[in-house]
C-alpha cells in the first residue's frame, strides 16, 4: 500500500460514474407471502454495457446489471456502511494489519460448485490486477487461505479507507469460480457464473439481458438494507431491455410493456406520474461538478477558480438543468446528509456566494486579461448542457471572454484529457462513503488537483484509526475543498425512475436493487 498518498489522493472510477449511491430507502424486512411471487420482470434501460465482467470494466451499466449475478465479500448498505455478504463475518486486526474473511459455508456458484478459500484467492488477486482503486490503496496485499472457509488478507499498512475499498461497488470484487479466472487468463470473463441470486440466461446485444432466478441462491437472513442483508429472488425472470431513446423507455412504461424504466427526464416525469398505473421514485444519487483545469490556463491561479465560484447562482444553474426544485437539491456537502458522520455544513457560506463585484475583485487578482476561456460540453447529456449555458452568461457578465465548445460525448471525453486545449468541463460523480474518495481529486485525472492541504488532510484521513477519528476531520476537509476548489459543485441532481403500481420491493443505491421485487399483477 502507497504510505504517502500525495497529491494522488485517490482513483476511484466514477464515474463511471455516472451511477449511482442513493440513501432514500429504509431498511425494511423481506415480507413473506405479501405478494404473489414469480413471473418477469421488464425493465428499460438506457444503456448497454460493453461487458458483464466487473473486475475489469468500470462502466456503471457493467455495475447496475452485473450485480444481480455476481457479489462480493463485502458490501454496502443503505446508508454507505460496510457489511458483510459472502463473507459469514470480517475481522480487522489493525496492528497485525490483516483483515480475517470468515466465508459462508455451503454457499453455491450457479455452476452448482461450492464456494471455497480458494475461489475467493483467485478472484481478489484478479481483482487487484484490473482495480485501480485496489492497486492504490491496498497494492501489495497478499491473501492467504487458512482454511477452506477462512481467507486472510495481509495488508502493507491498514487505512480506515480498506474495507470501503473491499465493499465500492465500482469494479466491484466479485467472487468467481477459480477455474472461470483461469480459463480467462489476461481476457475478459465470459463464462460469467457467480453467486448471486439471478443467473445469466440470455445476452441478445442491443436487445436485452435475461437473467432467470437461480433456484439454489442461499439468502442473508438479516434484513434486507440497500446491498446488504436478504435477497429473495421474487420474479422468475428479469430482462433488462436496452433502450436507449428516452421517449421509447416514457412510450414503453406507460404502454406496459415495460415494468420499470430508468432515467426518465424530467419533462416527463409530471404526465408518467399522473397515470393512475404508474408511479415515480425519486432518487438522490450523484451530483454534477465543474472541473477546472489546473494545469494549464488561468485555472491554476485559485483566485479564479473563486471568481468562477462568486459569479455563480447555483439555483438558475440547478433550474436549467432539472426544471423544477423537486428534482434537485442546492447543497453544498460532498456527501448526502443522511451520511451523519461525514456530513459537514463548512463551505456552505462559500458554496452560496453569489457576488459579482467579489468575482470582479478576483478575477483581477488572477491576473485575468481577457484570454479566451474554452468550456467543454455536449448535448449528449442535457442537465449538463443546460448548466454550461447558464455558466457561459454568468462568467461573460464578470468579463470572460468564453469559447463553448460543442461536440458529441466521445469526443469530450477524448479531449478533456489534453490540459492545453480547455478551461471547464463538467462530470456526474455518485456519491462515495468518504469525501476523499472523488476521482477529480486525484492528480492524474483531468483537472489535475495539487492541493497539500488536501493531499494532507487526505492521509490524516486514512490513517486516523477508526472511522469516528477520521470523521472529525469533515469539516476541515470541508473547509479546504470549498478554499480550493478544485471542482464547483452546483448541488445534488435527483434521476427518476418510473414503474408500474404493481411492482413492490424496489431499492435503489447503485442503480437498480432488483432482488426482493415482485410484481403484482
Amino acid at each position: 500500500m502507497v504510505k504517502k498518498v500525495g497529491s494522488s489522493v485517490v482513483t476511484l472510477m466514477l464515474f463511471g460514474l455516472l451511477m449511482g449511491c442513493a440513501l432514500d430507502t429504509d431498511s425494511e424486512e423481506v415480507s413473506e407471502g405479501a405478494i404473489e411471487e414469480g413471473g418477469e420482470l421488464n425493465v428499460a434501460y438506457g444503456v448497454q454495457p460493453p461487458s458483464l465482467d466487473p473486475h475489469s470494466v468500470t462502466d456503471v451499466s457493467t455495475r447496475d446489471i452485473s450485480q444481480h449475478m455476481f457479489e462480493p465479500l463485502v458490501t454496502l448498505n443503505s446508508s454507505l456502511e460496510v457489511e458483510p455478504m459472502l463473507a459469514e463475518s470480517y475481522e480487522v486486526n489493525e496492528d497485525e494489519e490483516t483483515v480475517t474473511f470468515y466465508l459462508r459455508e455451503g454457499i453455491q456458484f450457479h455452476n452448482g460448485d461450492e464456494m471455497t478459500a480458494r475461489d475467493v484467492i483467485a478472484s481478489m488477486e484478479r481483482w487487484h490486477d484490473y482495480s485501480s482503486q485496489a492497486q492504490e490503496y491496498l497494492d501489495g496485499t497478499e491473501y492467504e487461505a487458512i482454511d477452506d472457509y477462512t481467507v486472510v488478507a495481509h495488508l502493507e499498512e491498514y487505512t480506515t479507507i480498506d474495507m470501503f475499498i473491499f465493499a465500492d461497488m465500482t469494479q466491484f470484487a466479485a467472487i468467481m469460480p477459480e477455474e472461470v479466472i483461469t480459463n480467462a487468463g489476461t481476457n475478459l470473463v465470459d463464462e460469467l457464473i457467480g453467486t448471486g441470486p439471478f443467473q445469466l440466461e440470455e445476452w441478445r446485444q442491443d436487445q436485452f439481458i435475461h437473467f432467470k432466478k437461480f433456484e439454489d441462491y442461499q439468502s442473508r437472513e438479516e434484513p434486507a438494507d440497500g446491498l446488504s442483508g436478504a435477497k429473495e429472488p421474487k420474479v422468475d425472470d428479469i430482462y433488462f431491455h436496452h433502450v436507449g431513446d428516452a421517449s421509447t423507455r416514457v412510450s414503453g412504461i406507460q404502454s406496459g410493456e415495460y415494468d420499470i424504466a430508468t432515467a426518465i427526464p424530467q419533462d416527463n416525469a409530471e404526465m408518467l406520474e399522473s397515470n393512475p398505473d404508474l408511479h415515480n421514485e425519486l432518487i438522490s444519487s450523484s451530483y454534477p461538478a465543474l472541473i477546472f483545469n489546473k494545469a494549464e490556463g488561468i485555472f491554476t491561479e485559485q483566485a479564479a477558480r473563486q471568481a468562477v465560484n462568486a459569479a455563480v447562482n447555483t439555483e438558475d444553474m440547478l433550474l436549467a438543468a432539472y426544471g423544477s426544485e423537486e428534482f434537485y437539491i442546492n447543497d453544498h456537502s460532498l456527501v448526502q446528509e443522511e451520511q451523519e458522520g461525514w456530513y459537514s455544513e463548512a463551505g456552505s457560506d462559500v458554496h452560496a456566494t453569489f457576488d459579482l463585484d467579489l468575482a470582479e475583485e478576483l478575477l483581477e487578482e488572477s491576473g485575468y486579461d481577457g484570454e479566451e476561456i474554452v468550456i467543454l460540453a455536449s448535448r449528449e447529456v442535457p442537465d449538463e448542457y443546460n448548466m454550461t449555458i447558464v455558466l457561459q452568461q454568468q462568467l461573460e457578465a464578470i468579463g470572460m471572454n468564453v469559447d463553448l465548445q460543442v461536440s458529441d460525448r466521445a469526443t469530450v471525453l477524448d479531449v478533456r484529457d489534453d490540459s492545453e486545449v480547455w478551461d471547464i468541463t463538467f462530470s456526474p460523480f455518485a456519491f462515495r462513503p468518504m469525501p476523499v474518495q472523488y476521482l477529480y481529486l486525484n492528480s492524474g485525472y483531468h483537472g489535475w488537483t495539487d492541493s497539500e492541504e488536501l493531499s494532507q488532510l487526505t492521509e490524516d484521513i486514512l490513517y486516523a484509526g477508526t472511522p469516528e477519528d477520521a470523521q472529525a476531520y469533515a469539516d476541515e476537509f470541508h473547509e479546504a475543498f470549498w478554499d480550493y476548489l478544485p471542482v464547483l459543485k452546483p448541488g445534488n441532481k435527483i434521476d427518476i425512475v418510473s414503474m408500474r403500481d404493481g411492482i413492490e420491493g424496489y431499492q435503489h443505491i447503485t442503480g437498480p436493487i432488483l432482488w426482493n421485487v415482485s410484481v403484482n399483477d
